[in-house]
């Protein structure tokens, strides 16, 4: 008998302990077209609650919840612990979590389509008590924007990312976060340019002024032994951005013949703030490898198109950045060794072009999405 009590008050326990982390989650589109995303964003929202140790309301009951608390989906609406009792105390919820979205699709290089997504998240409890957090900005360096082949796709991604942030911001346990989708860009050789090629933005974003004197916070090196001096430099159509391409070189004094060793680096630069953001590498400083008998330094350097993709050339290749992750995407050999060299990005029609004139030749690329 003793143990059938201790049993009884067990399983007593266990159940109090259950309700009392009864969760519901209600979600809102901000824009009516954004509807269709509801779904998934309410999933990704149940899913980090379990993995947190709470048990979201299962789907009738949460449709329920919100079907009859219309005010909910104001967000300007001041909730009180009596309205609180009198819409959702049925199903006796220890908190709410009202969440908001917003998200949208371009076509970056009209190649592919990249999303990027905002959500705002307000936990309410029992007794009316507000905290409220944001997703971290989306599409700028350090937060990717999400890429797919389709809008759908791209702004399902974004916002599975979105809720991740907000949900890590507000102290629940993300087990498995959700990566960017990434379309990588790559360059395809063609004989020739297609007739009616123009300059990608045309003449517009050639003349968009930028802040002068941002070149002057790349970081280059600057010992005795071991220097850069810059070799190209450009800035992002949209001026927020700016690339100093250098050309580097050391001296081991205590080498027999002071041998030298050659490199070249790409740093990203901030115009408006002038700071500098990241640094890439085209050629490290060294020995070269087999078949780079041309220049290590950056001799040419553009951007394709916006301040997320970036472009340079050696004396022996043809290389892209994926700027927001610093991920290399293209890597073309160039076997006739230019010495000086620029870069231009043209489109026709629907499709994008690199043409690389140099001293010594002169080559055509088109932009595509296919993989390395």
């Amino acid at each position: 008998m003793k143990r059938l009590l201790i049993a009884a008050a067990t399983c007593w326990v266990a159940t109090v302990s259950w309700a009392a982390d009864n969760v519901a989650v209600a979600v809102y589109a901000n824009d009516p077209a954004l509807k269709k995303f509801e779904k998934a964003v309410q999933a990704r929202m149940e899913e980090i609650l379990s993995d947190s140790g709470l048990q979201p309301l299962d789907e009738a009951k949460a449709k329920q919840l919100r079907d009859n608390w219309a005010d909910l989906a104001d967000p300007s609406h001041l909730i009180t612990a009596e309205e609180i009792a009198a819409k959702a105390g049925q199903f006796e919820v220890k908190r709410i979590y009202r969440v908001s979205f917003n998200a949208d699709a371009s076509m970056p290089l009209g190649l592919y389509h990249s999303a990027a997504a905002q959500l705002q998240l307000r936990i309410i409890d029992k007794d009316a008590q507000v905290k409220s957090s944001q997703s971290a900005p989306m599409g700028t360096k350090g937060f990717a924007a999400s890429d797919a082949a389709t809008p759908e796709a791209a702004i399902v991604n974004a916002l599975q990312r979105a809720v991740d942030s907000v949900g890590e911001a507000a102290g629940l346990k993300v087990l498995s976060p959700v990566t960017a989708r990434v379309v990588p860009i790559n360059l395809e050789a063609v004989a020739a340019l297609p007739a009616g090629a123009e300059a990608l933005g045309g003449a517009a974003a050639a003349s968009r002024p930028v802040a002068a004197g941002w070149e002057a916070a790349a970081p280059l090196m600057a010992e005795r032994w071991k220097r850069e001096e810059t070799s190209c430099q450009a800035t992002s159509p949209d001026g927020g951005y700016g690339v100093v391409g250098t050309y580097a070189w050391s001296v081991d004094r205590l080498a027999r013949d002071n041998a030298r060793k050659y490199g070249g680096y790409l740093h990203l630069v901030d115009v408006k703030g002038k700071k500098p953001v990241t640094q890439l590498t085209l050629h490290e400083l060294g020995n070269r490898g087999a078949g780079e008998n041309g220049s290590s330094a950056a001799i040419a350097c553009s951007f394709l198109g916006s301040w997320r993709y970036l472009i340079a050339a050696s004396g022996n290749r043809l290389a892209c950045w994926d700027v927001e992750r610093g991920r290399e995407t293209c890597n073309v050999p160039i076997s006739y060794t230019p010495e000086k060299a620029t870069l231009r990005v043209l489109q026709a029609g629907s499709e994008r072009f690199v043409e690389l004139q140099s001293d010594r030749g002169r080559s055509a690329f088109k932009i595509t999405t296919s993989g390395r």
